[in-house]
Order: C-alpha cells, then sequence, then structure tokens
C-alpha cells in the first residue's frame, strides 16, 4: 500500500526504562500508532482536494496493514473523539466508538468533549479500552487507571492517562471528578512500576502542550501522546520533542493523519526512536469492513432526515425564498455566471455521492436549510437545491416588489459561513469572488 508522508524524523537519545532480561541482548522493537482529537469525523466531506484526508475507512486500513506487519504493536488515541451535542453528532459518537472498537485499539484516553453525551454513553461501550487515571465518572466503574500489555517480543507496555481538570465543567452538581495529573502519577506511578515493572510506559495526555510537556522530567515515563483541541481549525505542532530521555508526540487533528513512532529498546536501558506522521488520504485505500460501518452510519442519517420532513413540512407553510427563476427574469447575465459555476450544481455533488440526506451537507448546498421557508426536500422544494443568489443575498421577496440597487451586499459574510478551513482552505475571498464575478 503506497502511502505519503507527512512527515518524517529519527532521532536517537537515551531512556530511562526497566532493563529487559540480562541474557537477552537483542533490541526490541515497538511500533505506537497514535490517533485524537477526531471531533466525529467519522469521513472527511471531501468538498476540497486538500482537505480529503482521515476517515474511519482509511484509518482501519492503514491500521489493519500495520498489524499485519508488526506483532508488537500498540494503538493509542488521545481523546476529543466527539464534538457539539446533537441527534446527528451522537449517531456519529456511537459508529466512531464501534469502529475503534473494531480497529482493536489499546488504550483510548477521555477529552473533555467526549463528555457532550452524558456518563451513560461510556455504559454502551464496555469494550472500549478507556483509561483515564485522574478522572472518575459517577456510574461507570469499568474504565481503570492504567493498562498493561505484554508484547510478542516480550516487551511490557503499561499505559497511564492523564486529563487537566481546567478543560472539564466541575460544577456542584456536575457527576466528574478530575483529580490534579501530578498527584496521580505521584501516586500511582511508583506502584505501577514496582509491581508490574514495565519495560515502557507510555502516558497519554489530555491538556495544553504547555502543561503536558512539564511530564517530560518524570522518570519512568518514557512516551508521552498528548491531545487537547479547542475548535477544529486549531493548529498543531506535530513534530516530536525529546528531552530528559521522554519522547513527547501530539495527534493531529480531526483524525486525518496517524502518528507513527518506532521505538528500540535494549538492555543497557537505551532507546532510539523514529517517527512520522502518515496522511489518510487518497493513497490510502478503504477498509472493506469500515465501508459496510460507514453505509449503516448513512442509513441511519437518513432516516433522521426523512423523520424531520413532517415537522419541517408543517412549519414552513409560508414562502420566503424566491428561488431561481425569479432572478432570471431581471438578472440573466448574472443568472448565467451562476449557472456555470459550481455553485449553479452544488445539490448534484450531493446525489452524486449520496448524500443528499445528510443535514451536515444540505446546510451548505442549498437555500435555506433549516431556516424557516427553506429547502425542505428535492421532492418538496425543488426549487431551492443548489447555492442560489438568495443564499447570498437573502431572501428575494421583498426586493422583487420594490426593486432597489445595493440590496442585501452582505457577500463575504455569506461564503464564509460554508467557505471555512475544513471543507475549503485556500478560500480567500478576492481570488474565489472572481470565479462568479456578476
Amino acid at each position: 500500500m503506497k502511502i505519503t508522508l507527512y512527515c518524517s524524523i529519527a532521532l536517537i537519545f537515551l531512556a530511562c526504562v526497566s532493563s529487559l532480561p540480562a541474557n537477552d541482548l537483542s533490541p526490541k522493537t515497538v511500533q505506537i500508532l497514535y490517533t485524537g482529537n477526531t471531533l466525529g469525523e467519522l469521513k472527511p466531506c471531501g468538498c476540497a482536494r486538500e482537505e480529503d484526508q482521515g476517515g474511519i475507512e482509511r484509518r482501519a486500513k492503514l491500521i489493519g496493514e500495520v498489524r499485519k506487519k508488526e506483532k508488537n504493536l500498540i494503538v493509542l488515541d488521545s481523546g476529543d473523539s466527539f464534538k457539539a451535542p446533537s441527534r446527528q453528532g451522537r449517531i456519529k459518537a456511537r459508529f466512531l466508538m464501534q469502529s475503534m472498537e473494531l480497529m482493536n485499539y489499546d488504550a483510548i484516553a477521555i477529552g473533555d468533549k467526549d463528555l457532550v453525551y452524558g456518563n451513560a454513553f461510556f455504559n454502551q461501550w464496555k469494550n472500549v479500552p478507556f483509561v483515564a487515571s485522574n478522572l472518575k465518572l459517577s456510574g461507570v466503574d469499568f474504565i481503570p487507571e492504567f493498562k498493561t500489555k505484554n508484547l510478542a517480543n516480550g516487551v511490557k507496555v503499561a499505559i497511564l492517562a492523564l486529563a487537566d481538570p481546567e478543560l472539564f465543567y466541575l460544577g456542584g452538581d456536575q457527576t466528574i471528578s478530575v483529580a490534579q495529573p501530578r498527584e496521580t502519577l505521584n501516586r500511582i506511578l511508583p506502584v505501577l512500576l514496582e509491581k508490574e515493572k514495565p519495560d515502557l510506559t507510555i502516558l497519554l495526555t489530555h491538556m495544553k502542550k504547555e502543561k503536558a510537556l512539564a511530564f517530560m522530567g518524570i522518570p519512568g515515563v518514557n512516551v508521552i501522546v498528548n491531545g487537547n483541541i479547542e475548535t477544529e481549525t486549531d493548529v498543531i505542532d506535530m513534530n516530536p520533542q525529546e528531552k530528559n530521555g521522554v519522547i513527547f508526540v501530539q495527534a493531529g487533528p480531526r483524525g486525518q493523519k496517524v502518528g507513527d513512532l518506532k521505538l528500540t529498546l535494549n538492555n543497557r536501558s537505551e532507546i532510539s526512536f523514529s517517527h512520522q506522521m502518515i496522511k489518510l488520504d487518497s493513497h490510502v485505500n478503504f477498509d472493506s469492513e469500515m465501508v459496510k460501518l460507514y453505509g449503516k452510519y448513512d442509513e441511519e442519517i437518513e432516516d433522521l432526515f426523512l423523520e424531520s420532513l413532517a415537522a419541517k413540512r408543517k412549519k414552513n407553510k409560508g414562502k420566503v425564498y424566491a428561488g431561481e427563476t425569479a432572478c432570471k427574469t431581471c438578472h440573466p447575465k448574472a443568472y448565467k455566471t451562476w449557472a456555470q459555476s459550481r455553485h449553479g450544481h452544488a445539490y448534484a455533488t450531493l446525489k452524486r455521492v449520496n448524500k443528499a440526506f445528510d443535514p451536515e451537507c444540505l446546510i451548505c448546498h442549498t437555500v435555506g436549510f433549516n431556516k424557516l421557508g427553506g429547502f425542505i426536500s428535492e421532492v418538496d422544494t425543488p426549487h431551492l437545491e443548489n447555492v442560489q443568489c438568495e443564499e447570498c443575498h437573502d431572501s428575494a421577496l421583498d426586493h422583487l416588489k420594490s426593486p432597489k440597487k445595493g440590496w442585501s451586499l452582505k457577500v463575504k459574510e455569506a461564503c464564509n459561513k460554508c467557505h471555512v478551513k475544513n471543507h475549503s482552505p485556500n478560500f480567500n475571498f478576492s481570488t474565489y469572488w472572481s470565479k462568479i464575478k456578476h
């Protein structure tokens, strides 16, 4: 399988690890694949080639291919798997958990955004390997403080997970508690090292980079995988750092890349490593099982869309938008420019990729979706398909009755609603406007 590499860096350093058996002088390799900050993105929307990265179909394929070649593999996630709460978001969260269970993750940290559906949500996923060293959820008792794994080559790995209390809402009626990370580590780590005697200790941190870096000086910790994202447009430094014999790496945004950290350990307490970020773009094929799983997700979203039609039909009784043909009468030249643009065929794009039922797509490919009098469905409101004039200029009914110059010229603001970084990373108003200027 051909894989495009985002970046590659190799470093060699001394690390404090418990010694491997003295009679085995051969080096031991361990490969770590890590993800995080997925924010519910099961699949990239595909609106822009530059952002056509990530998704469970490609992630599963990559992990599966690596697992076939490398038996001493650890797969981790730093948390923030979910996004803002919504009915569609909850369905996404469920399918994302199913996918991570099928991908056989070894440990998954809990981020602040992962609590948007409440504690009870976690009880549905007792086979998902959550780890929370300093986070306790009321009514959830199956999440351990740490995990250990014995690899095929004899290396024993211990995994802990620490979250920053400041990222969580900890009001009086809250059903979670988050202990101070440093105090928790001081309590757990000595006992863990003494009883379990791991050869490699990995610390998953969910906090801002500056706070996570402070754990690099703690003896017994060999690798730190950090993850924290405030918005999906955050820029994350994905270059590894080494200090005091500890490797520090960060998961990229929205699951677009998989971190690949390869370690070599010997019995002289020495570790060497190489690191790269693997871009999950079109060079990575789809996993067949995940394609089926995503198909089931689409079916549920279509059911959700159809379920909402009755309420929208009842609510959208009055006419609000005039539609493209009304504009064509007085503005034939502008209409021709629009009709030949991608805006004029935006709904057909959704039909082509079987997404004409997805609310997250319809909002940017139709007129007034989720607004009074706006697009409902291709059966109810076919005249509001595509990104028409009124999506940028507002409703034209009053303008039709009394045409005036300078009517609703807030075009740039309208563009910025859909031309966001995730869907249109190279958007520049001046450049894009020239393609549809009228």
